[in-house]
């Protein structure tokens, strides 16, 4: 069957007794190798001793003879029944005609068109109705004899015993009392343990990180809280995934310590053990040293038997019949418990021998451990042989650690961005009372001077009341945190007033522009403006190192009348290249025209408190929403 696919899906998460049951009891059936491992070395040996030997990814295909000795190499690895293919796997198990149909098989519009005129009559085969449905009853476990019980039996069976109920859904329970169950489970886990414990890997980070007495204080810090983080975690999982982890979790307030990437198999025999016992015996390693919990992941690769029919259609010219040793090794299934260089040999060798359709897959198990829970989630990558490499182990990676997050979301109570979520919350629910405070200084205290100018300078000029500017400082950080600034754009040395207290709130640094250049500005951006309290032709200079293209830039002011001062600020962080996210003001003179000279930047304008007017020299303040309620 011609297959030219290359696909991602992923497996329900193993978060139940049950699932991580079925996984232990899986990997104690797994097929035995067909070749002795007392003489096996191990894939890290055999990747070191091919690799001055096999051309990977060459621009000419492997001769036989590099075929033979590659696939003798990993001939410790080979398995008979790993078929990869669903369809595949149905047909070898269940259908004995299966190589005459495939010999014989007809045309796909043939088949497509018998299939559309079967579902329009009344004889279509029943007992294949789940090969074609998407019907979650087609594909559930009951029998005819179940689906036709009357509505009396089926209330009959809902009023069950409570007790009879909750042995319905405990594993193999058969009668097995609750104290057994208990000791079964304890059982199964002393098994567990005694199994994995023959396992060899270890990690030299780890190590030292064990006899190190700094290490225990480091592993104990608390979360950074001003990055949004509530939970310290850590991971063993691939150096090149890391980052993957770290991106999907932090939105979700998880801080990862370290992560112990370089487990290397401490034997052969760890190359044969089972993905989910390498990624929970890592996990608890991990967890017995630091004392965080831990997620870590193991990888797999899997080539797919090749089937009889397609070796009896056309013998493939480097597959001589004669040789039955090879023919065997290129027929054969390959499982290894881990993605290194033997992916790429083992690929490279077989293109040359097998149809480009062979599926080969790559699993991703990644377990979570915290010394009370185990939760496995899985991610499957299904590649053609003639795309499979070493690069697709990023994708069932990726899967995985996307259904752990969903897992462990339902399991702790994971927010997405709850940190953002509490700061807007926070600032709703403070919302107004530095506003309050501001308008009532300013009209007790505030004065009109010629020229329309308000002086303020009894609390925010000459002399500052420093609590009042805290407060304004808080509500202007909670109305900019969306906007998420990482440096603050003011003026010396008004706007430093409320500048300093807000970069307090916001966690990020302040730059001033000043008014005149001093020994230590070599280098500067410039922008001219005028104001009526400084009058014509005034120059504001910032240093060039105090500003670059990644920087989001947050402009803060004590006042917007003119808009000149503002503007002048914002050509400057335009020139540098950063990016403006917002203008920010305690005090607003709306009968002049600030706001409308900035409204062609297209950016957030927030002020405090906004004057109406100073006619007659009296201040009037404009009436925000609300006010005229409290």
């Amino acid at each position: 069957m011609e297959r030219n696919r290359l696909l991602a899906e992923a497996e329900t998460p193993g978060t139940s007794n049950l699932q991580m049951l079925a996984n232990r009891q899986r990997s104690k059936t797994l097929s035995p190798p067909t070749v002795s491992r007392s003489n096996t070395r191990s894939l890290a040996q055999a990747n070191a001793a091919f690799g001055m030997e096999v051309p990977v990814n060459g621009a000419e295909p492997m001769n036989i003879k590099t075929v033979e000795a590659t696939l003798a190499e990993y001939a410790a690895y080979a398995v008979e029944d790993n078929w990869l293919s669903d369809e595949l796997l149905a047909a070898m198990t269940q259908n004995d005609d299966f190589f005459e149909f495939e010999n014989g098989a007809k045309p796909l519009d043939e088949q497509l068109e018998e299939w559309e005129a079967s579902e329009d009559h009344d004889d279509f085969d029943e007992e294949n109705t789940w090969m074609v449905s998407d019907e979650p009853w087609d594909h559930w476990a009951q029998t005819k004899d179940q689906n036709e019980k009357s509505e009396d039996e089926r209330k009959k069976s809902i009023l069950l015993d409570r007790k009879q109920l909750a042995r319905e859904f405990l594993f193999e329970a058969d009668n097995m009392s609750m104290e057994n169950a208990k000791e079964h489970d304890e059982e199964d886990e002393t098994e567990y343990l005694k199994r994995i414990s023959q396992l060899r890997l270890s990690s030299r980070r780890l190590l030292t990180a064990a006899n190190n007495p700094k290490a225990k204080a480091f592993f104990e810090r608390p979360p950074d809280a001003t990055e949004g983080f509530d939970r310290m975690w850590v991971s063993a999982i691939d150096n090149v995934c890391f980052k993957n982890l770290v991106g999907t979790f932090r939105n979700y307030g998880v801080q990862f310590a370290d992560n112990f990437g370089d487990f290397q198999d401490g034997c052969t025999e760890d190359g044969f053990f089972s993905i989910e016992d390498v990624a929970s015996f890592k996990a608890r390693k991990v967890f017995e040293v630091t004392g965080l919990p831990c997620i870590a992941s193991r990888t797999s690769f899997e080539i797919e038997p090749v089937p009889d029919f397609q070796n009896n259609n056309a013998a493939s010219p480097l597959i001589s019949r004669n040789t039955a040793i090879r023919n065997t090794r290129v027929m054969s299934g390959y499982r290894f418990n881990d993605v290194g260089m033997h992916v790429e040999y083992m690929c490279e060798a077989l293109r040359s021998v097998s149809e480009p359709s062979r599926v080969t897959r790559f699993k991703t198990c990644m377990c979570y451990y915290d010394g009370e829970m185990e939760v496995f989630t899985y991610g499957v990558c299904d590649v053609d042989l003639v795309f499979a490499d070493s690069t697709r182990t990023f994708i069932p990676v990726s899967i995985a650690v996307n259904e752990m997050v969903k897992t462990l979301e339902l399991t702790f109570g994971l927010e997405y961005e709850k940190w953002i979520q509490g700061r807007m919350e926070e600032s709703l629910k403070g919302y107004g009372t530095a506003s309050v405070k501001l308008r009532d200084r300013v009209l007790k205290e505030g004065r009109v001077l010629p020229n329309d100018i308000v002086d303020v300078s009894s609390f925010m000029d000459s002399m500052v009341d420093v609590n009042l500017m805290d407060d304004c400082a808080k509500e202007l950080s909670q109305r900019f945190v969306s906007q998420k600034p990482n440096k603050i754009l003011t003026v010396a040395t008004t706007g430093l007033v409320v500048a300093i207290p807000l970069a307090k709130y916001l966690q990020v640094p302040v730059v001033y522009a000043r008014k005149e250049r001093n020994v230590v500005m070599a280098d500067t951006y410039q922008a001219g403006y005028s104001s009526k309290t400084v009058g014509k032709n005034r120059e504001l200079l910032v240093a060039k190192s105090h500003l670059d293209e990644e920087d989001r830039v947050l402009i803060i002011d004590d006042f917007l009348s003119s808009g000149a001062v503002q503007e002048a600020l914002l050509r400057i962080v335009y020139e540098s290249g950063a990016t403006a996210v917002g203008v920010g003001v305690l005090l607003e003179k709306v009968y002049e025209s600030g706001r409308q000279s900035l409204s062609g930047f297209d950016l957030p304008v927030h002020s405090l408190c906004r004057i109406a007017s100073v006619r007659d020299g009296v201040i009037q303040l404009v009436e925000e929403e609300g006010f005229d309620k409290m």
